[in-house]
This record gives structure tokens, sequence and C-alpha cells, in this order.
């Protein structure tokens, strides 16, 4: 009993130190402790890849379709024509200029005498008569499609005043002139001024066949012509050149005559030529004269004698030797061929020739010279001269 009471003594406290341990456990706080992570999702299991049992391959009943194995010639060609043209077309550009170069060394003549200068101005027999006519419309297209048609456009430009145009052959360059002053007409909307046109034009070639083409041209190029009766003058010379045609009172004339002989001086000049002072052209004009005469530094020096010191001008427009040595090679072993078919050496140094008449001619000097087209290989030379005036 009372080893029970003891224990229940011992045990069961009293009262008031009951409420007391109850208070001192409300008054302390009470933490939660953190929740525990989720676990991760568990992962997602994909079946495992089986792969189908690979069936023989069995054989085919007929060849394969090249077109349907893969891409055929004619399909890359249609995909990449352009890139592999103009690829094409500069390989074989830059073959043509390390092959030019490299001969450029063996610029030699085959002919064994010096061919260039050994034959006399005049037009070989298959440009005579009708042929002459039938020779300057087959120029049209090539010289279209070479640029000299729209170099002959630039050319007349330069035409203002009294005009000689020297072997001026079937008259390729009248229709572009500028009539206006000579014919009296206004000038039209859009065109150079009557101020820059011809006053007066002279014409010489020594083929009267070409000049005949040319009067034709004439008459339908400058329109007072078709009402003006020509005056005649008849050739009294040995060689069967003097001869001259004039029209709108002497105004506008074709003469028949040698680049190498004196030149006649322009309309209106009342005293002969004998000094440069005394010249009367303003602009003198040669397309492709100096391949057909047999002197062409003498032809030059005579052109110099004839054009008005300081505001004169010679223009040139010729062809000779080029920039490589293959184009000039060719060019050498056709030429004799070449000029007894169109009597033209076209392998003449055009520039060596222009030097040689300015180191000759005292006054005379290059103001430009000139390859104007680049796809004639520098076949094409444009000069333009003048002669100093004496101070």
């Amino acid at each position: 009993m009372v080893t029970a009471c003891g224990f229940a003594r011992a045990t069961c406290l009293p009262r008031r130190f009951a409420s007391t341990a109850s208070k001192a456990a409300r008054k302390q706080p009470t933490t939660k402790p953190p929740p525990a992570p989720a676990p991760p999702p568990p992962p997602r299991l994909s079946k495992s890849y089986k792969p189908s049992p690979r069936k023989a391959p069995s054989q085919p009943r007929h060849a394969p379709n090249p077109s349907e194995s893969g891409d055929t010639l004619q399909s890359l060609w249609r995909r990449s024509w352009l890139p592999l043209s103009g690829a094409a077309l500069l390989s074989g550009f830059l073959g043509f200029y390390i092959v030019g170069t490299a001969a450029a060394s063996l610029k030699t003549c085959p002919c064994q005498t010096p061919c260039e200068h050994a034959t006399p101005t005049g037009r070989p027999p298959a440009l005579t008569g009708d042929n002459a006519e039938q020779f300057d419309k087959e120029l049209n297209l090539p010289e279209w499609w070479m640029g000299i048609t729209k170099l002959r456009k630039k050319l007349a430009d330069h035409a203002k005043g009294n005009v000689l145009e020297l072997a001026m052959g079937t008259g390729r360059n009248l229709e572009y002139y500028n009539w206006d002053a000579l014919s009296g007409t206004h000038p039209v909307p859009g065109k150079k001024d009557a101020a820059r046109g011809i006053s007066s034009f002279t014409g010489l070639d020594i083929s009267a066949d070409m000049l005949d083409v040319a009067r034709k041209r004439l008459v339908t190029t400058v329109p007072p012509m078709a009402d003006s009766e020509p005056i005649v003058r008849r050739s009294t010379l040995t060689d069967h050149t003097g001869g001259q045609l004039s029209f709108l009172n002497d105004r506008l004339r074709l003469v028949c005559s040698d680049a190498h002989h004196p030149l006649p001086q322009a309309a209106g000049a009342t005293r002969p030529s004998s000094s440069a002072s005394d010249a009367t052209y303003d602009t003198i004009i040669q397309t492709f004269g100096l391949c057909s005469v047999s002197d062409p530094v003498a032809v030059l020096c005579n052109l110099a004698s004839a054009v008005k010191p300081d505001t004169g001008r010679i223009i040139l427009l010729e062809h000779g030797k080029g920039w490589y040595g293959l184009v000039n090679g060719l060019l050498d072993k056709n030429a004799e061929k070449h000029f007894e078919k169109y009597g033209c050496w076209w392998n003449r140094d055009i520039e060596a020739l222009v030097d040689e008449a300015v180191q000759k001619t005292p006054g005379l000097e290059i103001v430009k010279l000139d390859r104007p087209n680049i796809m004639q290989m520098g076949t094409l030379v444009w000069v333009e001269l003048r002669m100093r005036g004496k101070k």
C-alpha cells in the first residue's frame, strides 16, 4: 500500500504543478518539421526499338532508269548553263590573252618585201562599177557589229565650219553630219545648233565609182540637193583625177583626186593656199584612209598644210596593228590577200605613222590618240591632230 501510494505520489503531480507545466507547454512555439521533398516522377519508359527483319532485295525486272537514280548531264546543264557558259568565255579570253602575250615577240611579216608600203594609192578592180554599191551595202552589218557605226556618229559630231573629208569612199559618214547651216533650215530640236554645223563640204576620193555612190547618198541626206543642178568639171590630168561635181553654189563638192596631190581649198577661198596661214579648213576628217595610200606620212603632212592653225582639227578613224601579238600576226599573214580584195593594208602601225608625221611637220601635234573599242583588240585607232599657230 505504502509502495503503491509512494509511486502514485511520485507520478501524480500536484494540481498547481500540473497547471504550470501546461501553461509552459502552451507558451512554447510549436515548429513543424519541413515537409519532405516530393519524389521525382518515375521515368517514362518507351518501348524498345525492334528492327523489322529486312527482306532480301528482289531482282529488278528491267534495267534502272538513269533519270530515277540521280542527276543526268542534261539536268545539270539546265540548272547551271549560265555560270558554265560564263566560265567558258572567261577562260577562253584569258587563254587568248596569255597566248597573245607569249606571241608578242613573234610579230613577223611573211612578206619578203616591205609589203606595207609597196603599192600606190588606189582601189582594186573588184570595187569598181556596180561592185562599189554592193560593197557599201555589205558593210552595214559588220560595221554595226564592230561598233564602227557608233564611232562614225561620234566623228561626225566634230565636223563644223569648212569641212574636208578625205578618202570618203561611198560617203558612209554623210548621214551623220549636221547639214542645217548648209541647207539653210532651222536647227532640229534636240540636235546641235547650226553654228556647229557644216557651212561648206568637200569630199575627196580617188575612185569615181565610190564618189558616185556618195552622190546618191547626198541627194537623200541634204534636202536642197534634190533641186540643185551640179556643175561638172572634168579631169584634165593624165591619171584621170581632178574631176569635180559642185552643188549649192560651190558650197558642196565631190572631188576625184589623189590624197598625195595638193588639196583643194574650201568654198569661198580666193587665193591659193601656199602656207599654213592660208589654210582654209576648220575640220578635216578621214576614216580608214591611211591603210590604202602608198605614203601615209606624206598624206598626214598634206592634211596639216590645209587645216586652220590652233582652231582647226584633223580627226582620223583608222585600223591597223592592235595590242596583241597573236592578232598582229594574223593581220600580217593575211595582209597581202586582204589588199588584193579591198585595196587596204590592214596591218599598218597607225600610231607609229602619226608619230613620224608629227616629227616631220613643224607645229603638228597630237591632241588625242585612243583605241576606243576594246572588243577590237586595239585595232581601231582614234586620232586628233592640230597645227600650232606662229606667235
